[in-house]
């Protein structure tokens, strides 16, 4: 009896913390740089987002995960929302004005890392 009501409260207790993760991982970082998006790398830029996507759930259906491993997934998985919805953003913004070709990202250390790995770039 008092087993369980032990993992009860370890079990609300790792809910609780979970949330708080969350909440974090939902907020970006300090900025550490600009990229410059052209308007016609987007769907290039979608594409291989979707692939990242597709991939990160094909390793949530197919593999059992530690817990850590689970929590790593978790993160780098709300590093990846915040990066499409930025460029989703911006993109729908520079659209609307009409005029420009291009728009500006501001990220955090870990979406810059994700935009270096999914698009490409040769940092020099």
């Amino acid at each position: 009896m008092e087993k369980q009501i032990i993992a009860k409260e370890v079990r609300k207790d790792m809910e609780y913390l979970l949330k708080l993760l969350h909440r974090e991982w939902e907020r970006s970082g300090k900025t550490k740089a600009a990229v410059t998006v052209r308007l016609g790398d987007v769907p290039e830029i979608k594409n291989r987002m979707v692939m990242v996507i597709k991939d990160k759930q094909k390793q949530l259906n197919n593999e059992e995960l530690s817990f850590k491993q689970s929590m790593e997934l978790s993160k780098n998985n709300f590093v990846l929302l915040r990066l499409v919805k930025k460029v989703k953003k911006a993109e729908e913004k520079t659209v609307k004005k009409g005029l420009n070709m291009e728009f500006s990202l501001e990220l955090d250390k870990e979406e810059y890392k994700l935009f270096v790995d999914i698009v490409g770039i040769q940092e020099g």
